[in-house]
């Protein structure tokens, strides 16, 4: 945030910096922030020494630069407090929740897509992953004025819907679900798996019903969609669970043909060729493998169909860019249709970005939904609210069960949610429940937490006014201060990078040295002064805790 003021000081020695090149001393006598000489020394073929020195001589102090030293080839730079505490604390209380925002996006239209589920069964941990990382993209993005459209796409065709309907029709129809849809037909799904194993009719029954639906027989559609319905009612419900919603539903059922275009202009460019009737493309040249976009019964492939559904949705939502959030395992298909789409001459595929996300695996391995071997997501919500409502009960157990459950809710989605989304999403992650819901550490309750000691204070302080600056500050207050004001860089960069990871990452490390500064540095003890300063950083400390929570998704709970 202060880099821009420290540019201008080097600038108006002559020296063509930018704050790319400024570094954060690894040690606090070394100031707040360092700026390396070694390139310019290099290029002016002079010692590294000499020139800092040069700089040093021509610098003039001013604004928030209270003092400037050299070490070696290094400029130093040590910030005045007074100052940058006075700026950081009335900026944060004047936006309030618009604290961080940028206009970096300039309205450009992106459209996300996340989630991604199929029809066949409800959602697993492994989707809470691809969901919560593509809403908190969502939010950062939106804060840093991209027009976003959140868009969901769901497989709702092939060997799995058509296992779900066979198992509907033999166990389902005329009873009603016993539990939660989604949830109820994920049971009959397993049941599919485990009766094939006994019967293999089954799965020529199923590739029978898959064959009648790719022909339209009106009764298999009609099935079709009624087991689509019921799986959908209860996805859509463990969404307004989560606080998740989309601008537009997507289904891989609409766009069969979509694509069929793109492989005649790919044919016609030599992009791709035909073989017996297959058509692949010719893409070894480019370092990727030849990849099928149509096959010999004259049906398309999963390339082709997101081939459509990119130039459809170019057109159609005037998009700048489409962000992919899908796991890892995707990242070939997607660069083969992003350089098909490239070499069809879309001058917008150029903007086309794949943000892959690692596997959610049990303990003693990955999941597979068909044996129920899977973390189902609505049950490992219910599981980690119980033991949210376990602690909550155990540090309150004067509040009414209602409160109590819902803190529970609350404290429990905003473990999971931290859990997954702390971690780049390219690494995998192994869940344990009983650690993820821990009120220390590096897990959300704890950052939930620091939001409601921050509550908790403002709530028993008497009257008292606002003091955005100190004569005296300790270290603590300091630190404080410092990553306050790190605050709108992080969401700047996290949008930039299509990185939700660092504002959760941020809102832990906040979370933290506000602890350290509450532990060292008392407030309402204080004489008056210095209680209506320190007041006033843990209001501003609040507002921030809060818009990072939101950002991810995470409910701020009033007490815990």
């Amino acid at each position: 945030m202060f880099e821009e003021e420290i540019i201008k000081l080097l600038k108006k020695t002559g020296v063509p910096a930018s704050e790319e090149q400024l570094e954060i001393p690894p040690r606090k006598e070394f100031g707040d922030f360092s700026f390396p000489v070694f390139n310019i020394a290099k290029e002016q073929k002079k010692n590294p020494i000499e020139v800092a020195k040069g700089i040093y001589d021509k610098i003039k102090i001013g604004g928030i630069v209270r003092e400037v030293q050299i070490k070696g080839p290094y400029v130093n730079f040590f910030l005045d407090y007074e100052k940058v505490s006075a700026y950081i604390l009335k900026s944060i209380l004047r936006e309030k929740e618009k604290f961080g925002s940028s206009k970096i996006g300039k309205k450009k239209r992106v459209m996300i897509e996340y989630s991604n589920p199929n029809t066949a069964h409800g959602l697993h941990i492994g989707h809470a992953r691809a969901t919560m990382l593509g809403a908190a993209l969502s939010n950062v993005m939106d804060f840093s004025n991209y027009k976003v459209i959140k868009a969901n796409y769901y497989g709702d065709f092939g060997a799995q819907m058509s296992k779900s309907i066979v198992a509907y029709m033999k166990w389902g129809v005329g009873g009603k679900p016993t539990k939660k849809s989604d949830l109820w037909m994920w049971d009959l799904y397993v049941k599919f798996h485990e009766e094939a194993l006994k019967n293999p009719k089954l799965e020529e029954e199923s590739k029978e019903v898959l064959r009648k639906l790719e022909k339209g027989d009106k009764e298999t559609v009609a099935t079709w969609k009624k087991v689509r319905e019921i799986v959908l009612d209860g996805i859509r419900e463990t969404y307004k669970r989560l606080g998740v919603s989309f601008d537009v539903d997507f289904y891989e059922s609409q766009f069969f043909d979509l694509g069929k275009d793109l492989v005649k202009l790919a044919l016609k460019k030599g992009i791709a060729q035909e073989s017996q009737g297959v058509i692949a493309t010719n893409l070894e040249k480019y370092g990727l493998p030849n990849a099928v976009l149509l096959r010999s019964d004259g049906t398309t492939l999963y390339e082709a169909r997101d081939m459509g559904l990119a130039v459809k949705n170019f057109k159609d939502y005037k998009l700048d860019s489409r962000i992919y959030v899908v796991d890892v395992r995707q990242t070939l298909h997607f660069e083969q249709v992003f350089k098909i789409l490239e070499l069809l001459e879309y001058k917008w595929a150029k903007n086309l970005f794949h943000l892959g996300f690692g596997f959610v695996s049990l303990q003693e391995g990955l999941m597979a939904s068909r044996s129920g071997k899977v973390i189902k997501l609505d049950e490992f919500l219910d599981e980690l609210k119980q033991l949210a409502y376990a602690e909550v009960s155990k540090r309150n157990p004067d509040l009414d069960e209602k409160t109590k459950m819902d803190l529970g809710e609350k404290i429990g989605k905003g473990a999971l949610i931290f859990a997954l989304l702390k971690i780049e999403p390219e690494k995998n992650i192994t869940f344990k429940k009983e650690e993820i819901v821990q009120f220390e550490g590096d897990t959300g309750p704890y950052v939930q937490y620091a939001y409601t000691r921050c509550n908790s204070i403002l709530k028993k302080s008497d009257k008292w006014k606002n003091k955005f600056s100190a004569g005296k500050m300790n270290e603590h207050e300091i630190n404080l201060i410092r990553k306050l004001s790190e605050f709108p860089e992080t969401v700047e960069h996290s949008a930039k990078d299509s990185r939700p990871h660092y504002v959760c990452n941020y809102a832990y490390e906040l979370a933290t040295i506000f602890s350290t500064f509450y532990q060292f540095s008392p407030v309402l003890k204080a004489d008056e002064e210095m209680k209506n300063f320190r007041l006033t950083l843990v209001q501003a400390t609040k507002q921030v805790l809060e818009t990072a929570l939101y950002l991810v998704g995470i409910q701020v709970p009033d007490k815990m």
